[in-house]
């Protein structure tokens, strides 16, 4: 399938269906950009009056043009797509680019239209791109069909659902001038060949580096997050994902005929796949550019080197905001710096080596060098000045600003770490920059952005090393759980009761604390012989009851056998007065959790991406709060280490308040444990573990719920 869509994507012969000699119409297009580009294949017009279109011959019909056939380019209306799929099958043509819109993105009758279309093009074996895309650029024969002109060629292939945005990371290549593209392709309703199936041929294809998408919902998500682990460890995926907010969602249901999913759900999950997510669409393109360029990033750790101290101060704030680390340098480092620039007001990371003195290119190779040796230091971002000493103080600095920057792209290579640099003259485009940048050394305009940069490769290189080393793997069903589904089946419920959820969070390994169902307050006496004198927690256990505090049938700090019969009997009235006729299999007693942070541990199935676990903050006001990421099924103990260093509040899990810090060991085993349980079982469709109690001694498990999967 791999090698079919890689002759798709770069025919060697086309046909052009609807091909034409009017300049306002698409097959005239079309044929004319792909002349213009010098395409190195064969040009096959299919038009039934014209016999010469653009010099070249005309056929009638796409079955009497001779030879093999790679891709139809079809200019047709919609109405005609079914028909000429149907010629496009009776030629052996491999595939075919559906540029018309009105299709399922446009109304019911066009999804009926799309439907047909596939049904005829799955009878033949024709493989579709599109319909509704905007067509086709390839650079490895140079096949440009996508009717835009002076496409910069490089190792950049852009998938999106969107050809608005495709044009916009266009003309940036094209004003940038050194960062170009292998491939260019609207993906469309994507009613045949979908995000996952290109991400595999680009996989394989040598002039492809780095791979941009633009996303508004996938057709087929799990299938993407497995091409994505599949590619990542060798070529990084730059994504912006749509649908942050409730506003973004709805405008990506009406474009491209597109589903967007939860954000959250989808975020955790791409970059458990190894995705690096941009949050603004002015990132897409200077990331893939540094991933491309960069070295593998070892960790976090950033020098910075200026010679003001205001975008030092910029600078800094930039790192911290984005997860990065200023590691103070080596004394024989700072050392080192002294000697080059005695003057210089600061040395110790970030270095200030213009205070005191006039600034002088000079010290940026010897100070580049001496930190980049630095076996502190991971990447080193230079800020300001550089790039402009020539425009700023003439002929002399413009020679020793030429030779560091040669000096910089040798550094970086020789140590094996990144060089970002942000200078005030990069829209300048000076001869220091562009010797930079042929050097290998990326430059922005802008602090924040040069900084996204850095982050966006310490996240990626993190990502390449965690897959590699996962061993996350398909659990076995477990006997025990089977069971305790099936009984609960057979009784027609479609929840586990909590007794139930407790044992099967047991059979999968997960400590419980001790527990005693009281059927009457009868039983209050064992469970005061089971539990000593310590305060306990009582709730019901019934399956017409899912949210117990709203009803009244939870009692949290009961001491003693009077008041733990009196505890009951509440409960039941609580209960029977809120949900009339409810059965009730009787009152669950455990102990009361050490104080603690309150985490939420759940699996839930998302409609596009399949089952996911979910961490963070828990407690009532969880979905007030939605501090929460997630992760697919099934998760290894990396990603869960990284869940649980992912929420937004995790300071709170290293002690608050009196508190001691939480054991996130024991924490990132409960998520794997939980989410190998849901793996294994499906039949499961959702777990609520809610609140999580997290403690110095580990954790407690307050609350459990279990949903089954519908049959």
């Amino acid at each position: 399938m791999g090698n079919t869509i890689d002759r798709i994507l770069n025919p060697r012969r086309l046909a052009v269906i609807g091909a034409s000699n009017d300049p306002l119409k698409r097959g005239y297009r079309a044929i004319k950009t792909l002349l213009a580009d010098r395409y190195r294949g064969e040009i096959l017009p299919i038009n039934p009056r014209a016999p010469e279109i653009l010099g070249l011959r005309s056929y009638s019909t796409i079955e009497a043009a001779p030879g093999e056939i790679d891709l139809a380019i079809v200019c047709t209306p919609a109405a005609a797509a079914p028909e000429v799929i149907e010629g496009c099958g009776r030629k052996g043509v491999l595939g075919a680019l559906l540029l018309a819109g009105g299709f399922s993105e446009a109304s019911e009758a066009g999804r009926v239209l799309e439907e047909r279309t596939l049904e005829v093009a799955r009878r033949y074996g024709v493989r579709l791109i599109g319909p509704n895309t905007n067509g086709l650029f390839s650079a490895r024969l140079d096949c440009n069909a996508i009717a835009w002109f002076d496409i910069p060629r490089g190792p950049l292939a852009l998938l999106a659902n969107s050809a608005n945005v495709i044009l916009s990371i266009v003309v940036e290549a094209q004003h940038h001038g050194y960062f170009g593209l292998s491939t260019i392709l609207s993906v469309g309703n994507q009613t045949d060949i979908q995000f996952h199936e290109y991400l595999d041929a680009f996989a394989a294809d040598p002039g492809t580096g780095v791979v941009v998408c633009y996303v508004e919902g996938f057709k087929n998500a799990p299938a993407f997050l497995a091409a994505a682990r599949r590619i990542t460890p060798e070529k990084p995926i730059v994504m912006f994902l749509s649908g942050r907010s409730a506003e973004g969602k709805r405008a990506a249901r009406s474009h491209s005929g597109s589903l967007a999913g939860d954000y959250a759900v989808g975020s955790g999950t791409l970059v458990q796949a190894g995705v690096t997510l941009v949050t603004e669409a002015q990132q897409l393109f200077p990331v893939a550019e540094a991933l491309s360029l960069f070295p593998p990033m070892r960790g976090k750790r950033v020098a910075v080197l200026s010679e003001g101290g205001g975008v030092i101060t910029i600078a800094a704030e930039a790192l911290a905001a984005r997860g990065m680390e200023l590691a103070t340098l080596d004394s024989r480092t700072q050392a080192r710096i002294h000697a080059i620039v005695p003057a210089a007001s600061a040395i110790s990371n970030p270095v200030d080596a213009g205070g005191g003195t006039d600034p002088r290119a000079t010290y940026y190779g010897s100070i580049s060098r001496a930190i980049l040796e630095d076996p502190n230091i991971d990447a080193l971002l230079l800020v300001g000045f550089f790039g402009g000493y020539g425009r700023r103080y003439g002929d002399e600095e413009a020679a020793v600003e030429k030779q560091v920057a040669v000096e910089l792209g040798e550094l970086m290579r020789a140590h094996g770490k990144p060089v970002m640099v942000q200078s005030h003259y990069a829209d300048y485009r000076t001869e220091a920059l562009d010797i930079l940048r042929k050097g290998g050394v990326p430059f922005q305009r802008h602090i924040e952005i040069a900084v996204h940069c850095l982050a966006a490769a310490a996240q990626y290189h993190a990502s390449r090393r965690r897959i590699v080393a996962s061993c996350a793997t398909h659990p076995a069903a477990l006997p025990a759980v089977r069971e305790i589904v099936a009984r609960a089946r057979a009784a027609g419920r479609s929840a586990l009761l909590e007794t139930e959820a407790r044992a099967t969070l047991v059979a999968a390994g997960v400590p419980m604390p001790a527990n005693l169902l009281l059927r009457s307050p009868e039983d209050a006496a064992r469970a005061a012989q089971l539990f000593g004198g310590q305060p306990i927690a009582l709730k019901v256990v019934s399956k017409d009851v899912l949210h117990k505090s709203e009803a009244g049938a939870v009692r949290l700090g009961v001491r003693g056998e009077t008041a733990i019969a009196d505890g009951v009997r509440a409960i039941h009235d609580s209960v029977l007065a809120h949900v009339p006729g409810a059965l009730i299999e009787g009152v669950l007693a455990t102990p009361m959790a050490p104080r603690g942070v309150e985490l939420i541990v759940g699996v839930t199935r998302d409609p596009q991406f399949g089952p996911v676990v979910m961490f963070g903050l828990g407690g009532i006001f969880v979905e007030a709060i939605r501090d929460v990421v997630f992760r697919s099924v099934p998760i290894a103990l990396e990603d869960a280490h990284e869940m649980v260093g992912g929420i937004a509040f995790k300071a709170l899990l290293d002690g608050v308040r009196a508190l001691p810090a939480v054991d996130r060991d024991a924490i990132a085993l409960l998520l794997v444990k939980v989410s190998a349980l849901a793996a294994a079982h499906p039949e499961i469709a959702e777990i609520d573990l809610n609140p999580v109690i997290a403690h110095a001694g580990g954790y407690t498990v307050a609350d459990a719920r279990a949903i089954l999967a519908a049959q």
